[in-house]
């Protein structure tokens, strides 16, 4: 049998990060983080102890990286041309985006949602929202929303993003009912100053 590759390593790697992250993910909505050990998830993901620490040092360490992670696949579609400048187009790209990635794993954003509400995760969420208010990404929408004639691009910036967490947070919880794709359009509208004859997707 030949020994295996890099890119087979780095592929398992991957998946065993993933499936760490996911176990996790589930126990910390279920149990609580403060009531979810080490030895829990990596009992419920099936692989020894001394192979999660291999991949992270701590349990704060693993939830850090998930709600990292979470950041990042979240602003993966934000200004996709990466010229530092968003136009209205790739604003409405970028809310497009975020709402299809919602529909991809329902169960995933709900579990996350869990546990973000919960008063541990407060230091981690605070880190989050620091690093993204600090980031070239938030100087970006501050300016897009500057060439929008925004009166107050900074505090636009503000409302977009917490209207944006708002909705995820209501469609994951009441998603039967609540008029997702109605609730996009009027986003796009409102925040883009679209012109439909436009594409964004």
């Amino acid at each position: 049998m030949s020994p295996r590759t890099e890119q087979q390593n780095k592929t398992i790697r991957e998946s065993r990060k993933e499936l760490i992250q996911t176990t996790a993910l589930k126990l910390f909505a279920r149990q609580g983080i403060s009531h979810t050990t080490i030895d829990q998830i990596a009992r419920a993901a099936g692989i020894s102890k001394g192979l999660l620490y291999h991949y992270f040092a701590s349990k704060e360490a693993l939830l850090e990286e998930i709600i990292s992670a979470t950041i990042h696949r979240m602003y993966e579609f934000f200004d996709p041309d990466n010229n530092g400048t968003l136009t209205a187009v790739e604003m409405a790209f970028f809310i497009d985006r975020q709402f299809r990635m919602l529909n991809q794993n329902m169960d995933y954003w709900k579990f996350l949602f869990m546990i973000l509400v919960q008063p541990s995760a407060g230091k981690w969420v605070r880190k989050a929202q620091a690093e993204i208010i600090s980031s070239p990404m938030w100087e970006m929408t501050i300016d897009y929303f500057r060439s929008q004639h925004a009166e107050d691009p900074e505090l636009e910036t503000w409302v977009f993003s917490s209207l944006l967490d708002g909705i995820y947070m209501n469609y994951v919880i009441n998603p039967e009912n609540y008029p997702i794709d109605r609730v996009k359009e009027m986003i796009i509208k409102r925040f883009c100053n679209f012109n439909s004859t436009e594409e964004y997707v």
